[in-house]
């Protein structure tokens, strides 16, 4: 994940930049946050000696692919119940042109195959006539067969780029590894109580109705995203779901975030006076956009004006009674809003 994200401009600084854009976040804690993971990550992609053409062909996203052809490889080598990194590398190196054909085949289908197709890829030459049937570019359906092609080749030299990457990544290991400890005091307790449900509600995704086990994998690169994978093995169904560490520390930060720029937004409305007037006339009573103009002496296109910035906010709404238009205020989104108000600066 770690290459895959250096090859598709997707590193920590880009994400770290946008959050800090779009969110109104001390820069302190983003920089807890981000960057250790930062460091660690530029120390893998800067002192890792690798041809630039290779690391693209493994590691880069293809336009109508959703991975890149690293996926397509290691499939279910790496997926594991504890650390294992190079007996993963030795199974890397150890697959056989057989089992990697299956695993392409089987993903290939998944992802491309139209809803109601049911046949099978059985051989070599059914292999090609699916790739050629799949509708992507022709320029990527050539690399798709020439990675097969080239299979012992292109698996020894990731293995050689991932063994050298995991050296890299171990060295600075010790500077990201309280990650871990964030993910499971976030996570223990309440999975504890909620088991599946939890993870389906927490991550906003369906766990396979067979699965005898579900394992959450913490991942360190793959900062605030998930990944739902599925094996099998033993006869057993295993469901892995990686996590990445700052999965829930960002979603706090920003929902707070988020919350206190609707307060404020909210504050600003309000803190005109005229919109406050408006607010209070309609305390008394509901009012229709002329008694308002006639009571404050503005137009009704500057009623109407108003009207749309105190709706935005939720604090007024309209009822409809025979061709005429009443605007009431909603006692309730005000009281939700000085209770939010509240919790924000007084707990």
């Amino acid at each position: 994940m770690l290459l895959f994200n250096s090859r598709n401009d997707q590193s920590c600084i880009e994400l770290k930049n946008a959050i800090s854009k779009k969110f109104s976040i001390d820069s302190d804690v983003l920089d807890n946050c981000f960057n250790a993971i930062i460091e660690l990550t530029e120390h893998v992609t800067s002192n890792l000696e690798a041809d630039e053409k290779l690391l693209d062909f493994l590691f880069a996203r293809h336009s109508s692919m959703k991975g890149c052809f690293a996926f397509y490889l290691i499939h279910d080598v790496c997926r594991r119940t504890s650390p294992d990194f190079l007996g993963d590398i030795k199974r890397l190196r150890e697959l056989s042109k057989p089992v990697f054909f299956i695993n392409l085949s089987s993903m290939l289908i998944n992802e491309f195959a139209p809803d109601d197709y049911d046949g099978d890829i059985t051989n070599y030459s059914e292999l090609f006539s699916f790739i050629e049937s799949m509708p992507i570019p022709s320029d990527e359906k050539f690399e798709l067969c020439r990675l097969y092609n080239g299979f012992e080749t292109y698996k020894s030299l990731l293995a050689d780029i991932l063994e050298d990457a995991g050296r890299l990544f171990a060295e600075k290991y010790d500077v990201v590894k309280h990650y871990i400890g964030w993910f499971i005091t976030a996570i223990n307790e309440p999975l504890e109580k909620g088991g599946q449900k939890f993870v389906e509600d927490n991550y906003g995704i369906e766990v396979s109705p067979s699965v005898d086990v579900l394992y959450l994998q913490p991942s360190i690169v793959m900062c605030n995203t998930t990944r739902y994978l599925m094996s099998f093995t033993d006869e057993r169904v295993y469901d892995f779901f990686y996590i990445g560490v700052l999965f829930e520390p960002l979603r706090e930060i920003t929902d707070s975030s988020t919350l206190e720029d609707k307060l404020c937004r909210n504050l600003r409305t309000i803190g005109d006076q005229r919109k406050f007037e408006i607010l209070h006339l309609l305390s008394e009573s509901p009012k229709y956009g002329q008694q308002l103009a006639s009571l404050l002496d503005i137009s009704t296109a500057t009623v109407s004006h108003h009207m749309a910035l105190l709706m935005e906010c939720g604090f007024v709404e309209i009822k409809r009674e025979s061709n005429r238009i009443y605007y009431c205020l909603n006692r309730k989104k005000i009281r939700d809003f000085m209770d939010e108000l509240s919790d924000s600066l007084l707990n």
